[in-house]
């Protein structure tokens, strides 16, 4: 089966889960006058901090671009970082979206290792800017989310360890190059014997080329703390603007007595709850965990229309948006040897 009929089949099952879920919650009535009846403002704003997400994460990419290889136009970076939220959104772990972006990065003019660089520099301040979202969360709403759920804190303390190992990792890589190395190509040689991995020669020099890329990268960076502060600045906006989705569809829906910043926080324990779960987009896990989560804001009524303009607008919303950036770049590559 090719890529384009595992995306469609994926798409369909997102679909289906959510279908799922909205048959089997006996609380759903009177959807249509849901929809009437909601404020069209304040869901615009959702969408537009969807759109400010991808403009905030085209600016880091462009910021650090500028940083590490030389200028480039943004817009040639809003569509690189576009396609590569298409791409996460489609693969388990969203792990297709790096190298999707080294390839439109290559096409825009910047060579593999400095696009390596630049994306392995940009994704170590965007967990350390989460972590630290996280560790507000816990600290703010920790205790409420234990009382009414034990299970979900503990996914979420789970989620919260994963990402701050992800950063251990990332900084040991950047210091202990040579140590990181051999642990790494023992690990290789060890899958190979169990037949795991079937070519460990090529397994072992894309990793050297990684961990190389990351080093040059962090070195280019190192002593530029202004650069460091500049992106963790704009990371933190952007993680704003999408954890802010909830608020803005909450308004829409008629409520007003939760605070803004309340529903963020929680939305933040709810990311890091679902984004070790193997699923594109964590699929599944999103869909519930809103359910269990948000309970606390939402009445019965209205928790899983909630849920579908939430999914809509900061899932499907990247979905396609990439597919059309998609179709735009393979047309503008037809066209230009023509012209």
């Amino acid at each position: 089966m090719n890529k384009k009929k595992w995306s469609l089949l994926y798409i369909a099952l997102n679909i289906f889960i959510i279908a799922l879920i909205g048959i089997l919650d006996p609380e759903i009535k009177d959807i249509g006058k849901i929809f009437y009846n909601a404020r069209p403002g304040w869901i615009i704003a959702a969408v537009g901090s969807m759109v400010l997400y991808w403009i905030m994460d085209a600016a880091i990419l462009n910021y650090t671009v500028s940083c590490i290889h030389g200028q480039k136009s943004f817009w040639k970076s809003f569509k690189v970082a576009v396609i590569g939220q298409y791409y996460n959104a489609i693969t388990p772990f969203a792990s297709g979206g790096q190298p999707a972006q080294m390839y439109y990065m290559a096409k825009m003019g910047v060579p593999g290792g400095s696009a390596s660089s630049i994306l392995m520099v940009k994704f170590l301040v965007y967990q350390v800017v989460l972590s630290v979202f996280g560790a507000l969360a816990f600290i703010w709403k920790g205790r409420d989310i234990y009382s009414y759920n034990t299970w979900v804190f503990w996914f979420s303390v789970f989620g919260f360890i994963i990402n701050a190992g992800a950063i251990l990792l990332l900084v040991f890589l950047s210091i202990s190059k040579g140590v990181v190395k051999g642990l790494v190509f023992n690990t290789i040689s060890i899958l190979s014997k169990i037949k795991l991995i079937r070519d460990p020669a090529r397994t072992k020099e894309k990793l050297k080329s990684h961990v190389e890329d990351f080093h040059n990268g962090i070195k280019l960076m190192q002593g530029n703390a202004i650069a460091m502060l500049n992106m963790s600045l704009l990371t933190a906006l952007q993680l704003l603007c999408f954890f802010s989705i909830t608020f803005f569809i909450y308004k829409g829906l008629g409520l007003t007595e939760e605070k803004w910043v309340n529903i963020l926080l929680v939305q933040a324990l709810l990311y890091l709850a679902v984004s070790f779960v193997p699923t594109p987009g964590s699929t599944g896990a999103s869909e519930t965990g809103f359910m269990i989560f948000f309970r606390f804001f939402f009445p019965r009524n209205l928790i899983f229309m909630a849920m579908l303009l939430w999914r809509i607008i900061s899932y499907y919303l990247n979905i396609l948006a990439g597919i059309l950036f998609i179709l735009w770049d393979s047309i503008s590559n037809f066209i230009k040897p023509k012209a």
